[in-house]
């Protein structure tokens, strides 16, 4: 067994909102997941060990029911655990982060590295140091310009960020804490990169879009691999993940997003943990996961970008209308996180992930677009689709 690398069988805690794709990463790598999250599907309780689901999304992780999941999935583990790794839902929280270290090793960046990245007022200040683009930021209201963006600070998927004037009688010192954004025009592009904690490699750039409704315009939709960008904005690009990698001492898998036009590159945020585009640049022979568990535990990085042949595409799949699952569903092998018959999901909800693979981006996005229909038609008992 190479230095501090776990043997391959071990146990591994995954605590995320969804953790269908990193314990699938997981079990690629060798590695037994055993999942806390908020859906607890039916492939996610196929691929883990065991799978743990938690109440109330709206309100996100707390303490008592996580801890209460955690340590039952460790008892349910064939070996003790060797730490924990965590998605998206901890932006905001981390003093759960660190009640997690005082049970388990985290296996990722620590609190105080993701308090940083993700507190606005040092993310942004440090960005201005560093000399990074990146749009006007400010936490006050009065300072936000007509035709700002408000987000909440920690928030993911897009659906926390409104209109500046609806967010400016939010007073400074509420919670959650809101910061103000210029708006700006050009395409939204992710670079996932994996970092050690002094140097970092981005592993590939991919385009997302949005699926927006009247009160969430921004909510994220999907991603498509690889990004269309000229070799001079993608060096620019690189050079910036890596810069703020290194100055935030980064570890593991994480993403930036950036907003992208006419040869500019605007840094948005750091998200210092696995992220949505997990799906579109897996690969059976060189799992994200053991990425992740190389960088972070032994400080070794891949050579260079990803390789991964042709285009591949994945989106959330939303409920158009409240929705129960037919419990005959039988879902097609490119759909995940896949509800159980009998679930009930909202309007607005998400349904399931839906991928494709092809030779280029945009038949890669159509055969995804096909496939949202596909699923919407087949939970609503009708026919059609592809």
């Amino acid at each position: 067994m190479p230095r501090s690398s776990p043997a391959e069988g071990a146990s591994l805690l995954v605590a995320a909102v969804s953790g269908r794709a990193l314990a699938a990463s997981a079990r690629r790598a060798g590695y037994v997941p055993l999942v806390a999250d908020f859906f607890a599907d039916a492939d996610t309780s196929r691929i883990a060990q065991a799978c743990c689901k938690l109440d109330d999304l709206k309100r996100g992780f707390r303490w008592k029911a996580l801890a209460a999941a955690l340590d039952a999935l460790a008892l349910a583990a064939p070996s003790p655990p060797i730490g924990v790794v965590y998605g998206a839902g901890f932006e905001d929280r981390t003093a759960l982060l660190a009640k997690i270290a005082e049970r388990w090793p985290l296996i990722g960046n620590g609190p105080s590295a993701v308090a940083r990245v993700k507190a606005p007022w040092m993310f942004f200040a440090e960005l201005a140091r560093l000399g990074i683009p990146h749009p006007r930021t400010v936490m006050d209201p009065a300072a936000a310009g007509r035709g700002w963006l408000a987000k909440r600070e920690g928030g993911a998927g897009g659906s926390h960020i409104v209109a500046g004037h609806l967010a400016t009688g939010t007073r400074r010192t509420s919670r959650p804490r809101v910061y103000f954004q210029e708006q700006r025009a050009g395409g939204a592009v992710s670079a996932l990169f994996v970092g050690n904690g002094s140097q970092a490699r981005v592993l590939g750039f991919s385009e997302q879009w949005a699926m927006p409704t009247d009160h969430a315009k921004w909510r994220y939709g999907g991603a498509v691999a690889p990004a269309t960008l000229s070799a001079a904005l993608e060096s620019r690009m690189t050079e910036t993940v890596e810069c703020v990698a290194e100055a935030f001492q980064l570890k593991g898998l994480g993403s930036a997003d950036f907003l992208v036009s006419e040869g500019e590159a605007l840094l948005l945020e750091v998200n210092p943990r696995p992220g949505a585009t997990l799906d579109i640049f897996e690969s059976d022979t060189q799992p994200l996961l053991r990425l992740h568990f190389d960088a972070v535990l032994e400080r070794l990085l891949p050579d260079g970008p990803l390789s991964l042949p042709g285009a591949r595409a994945a989106a959330i799949v939303y409920a158009t209308e409240p929705v129960t699952i037919p419990r005959t569903l039988d879902w097609p092998d490119w759909s995940a996180d896949q509800p159980r018959g009998g679930d009930c999901i909202d309007k607005n909800g998400p349904i399931c992930t839906v991928s494709a693979r092809s030779r280029t981006k945009v038949e890669a996005r159509r055969l995804v677009e096909e496939r949202i229909s596909t699923i919407l038609a087949a939970c609503a008992g009708l026919e059609g689709g592809t």
